[in-house]
């Protein structure tokens, strides 16, 4: 197995973007290989090549090299998340999967591999909790809501840059009643909330809209707070979690009872602490990609055996052919009991010939 690995350790998202393959022209040159392409990584993998066949391909020299059992132990690792930049990420294990499908695999073996490497990132997130708790800003913020309950609530986002984007797609694997969207350039609002979901308002109606909104989700750019004491003053009991840098918010607000108010920091100490416990559990991941990679080698061992006698049966049975009909013609001129201890001798000792060839 062949591995050419690109990825955030080494590449910024927009290298990575010009090392991009054309999934239908990779897929029509090779089969046997899976082409897994991530907003942080370009990864080929080919079975059953050899470099001279792959090292024209297009900025081969950029790639990292792996080989083998390094290779095969890098994609382990892949599918539990461990190579992840947020460690024990999930979307990579699908989109392994999703690279798998469109594959054009035709070997046996490889087929087994990619199989045992997929059934292995399923197995850590089952049996650890390398996946557990969120790790990023935007993801935190919708873990600490959703503690607040988030069914059939009103959810106010102020801002619609990446951040945002993010905090709504998350939201929207949510049963909330609503996704309100407010920024100050009302046609990124209503972009963002005809692609998902959302129902966009202007900023000047920021004051009506947190009326209607039992969680507010700041995510703006701005240089200096948009929610202050005074502006949310009127509105009735609200959490507002403040995860824009610099901040959306004034601290005086925590003096309104009626009023929760979690900022960036909050934030900050749920992700490096849900951090922590996935770091911690990386002994046990690791110890679970060491069984099933010595799983997966006991399984290849049996398969080429396997593959061994069957070849063996067919050489056996073309074998039997031949000397039937060498045995056949010699019996119209020669002793008949001659001609079977003469073929008995010969098939006994080419089959030995061939039982020692296979066991070497």
């Amino acid at each position: 197995m062949i591995v050419l690995k690109a990825d955030y350790k080494k590449y910024s998202v927009n290298d990575l973007e010009k090392l991009r393959f054309n999934e239908k022209e990779f897929y029509s040159k090779y089969e046997n290989a899976i082409l897994l392409q991530t907003c942080n990584r370009v990864e080929l993998i080919f079975y059953g090549y050899s470099l001279d066949e792959i090292k024209n391909i297009k900025n081969f020299e950029k790639f990292d090299l792996l080989l083998e059992d390094e290779a095969i132990l890098h994609l382990f690792r892949l599918a539990a998340g461990l190579e992840s930049m947020i460690v024990g990420e999930v979307q990579i294990l699908g989109q392994i999967k999703d690279a798998f499908l469109k594959a054009n695999i035709k070997d046996k073996r490889f087929e087994k591999i990619m199989l045992k490497i997929i059934h292995t990132g399923q197995r850590v997130r089952e049996e650890t909790e390398i996946s557990k708790g969120s790790v990023s800003i935007g993801s935190a913020a919708v873990e600490l809501a959703e503690k607040f309950g988030l069914e059939g609530k009103n959810i106010l986002l102020i801002g619609a840059g990446e951040m945002a984007t993010l905090v709504i797609k998350a939201l929207k694997e949510k049963n909330v009643k609503a996704i309100i969207i407010a920024n100050r350039t009302y046609e990124k609002a209503l972009k963002l909330a005809k692609e998902l979901g959302g129902i966009a308002v202007r900023f000047d109606k920021l004051k009506e809209a947190l009326k209607y909104a039992d969680i507010v989700i700041s995510a703006t750019s701005a240089p200096h707070p948009i929610l202050t004491k005074e502006r949310v003053m009127d509105i009735e009991e609200t959490i507002i979690i403040d995860i824009a840098n610099p901040r959306d918010t004034t601290d005086d607000i925590r003096e309104l009872k009626h009023i929760k108010l979690f900022t960036i920091d909050d934030l900050k100490i749920i992700a490096e602490e849900n951090l922590k416990r996935r770091m911690k559990e990386i002994p046990k991941v690791e110890k679970i990609i060491k069984e099933e990679f010595e799983n997966l080698k006991k399984l290849l061992k049996e398969l080429e055996i396997e593959e061994k006698i069957k070849d063996f049966c067919i050489n056996l049975e073309n074998l039997r052919i031949r000397e039937v009909e060498k045995a056949k013609k010699l019996l119209k001129t020669r002793d008949p009991e001659r001609v079977l201890e003469d073929f008995s001798r010969s098939f006994c000792k080419k089959i030995i010939y061939d039982l020692k060839r296979v066991l070497k």
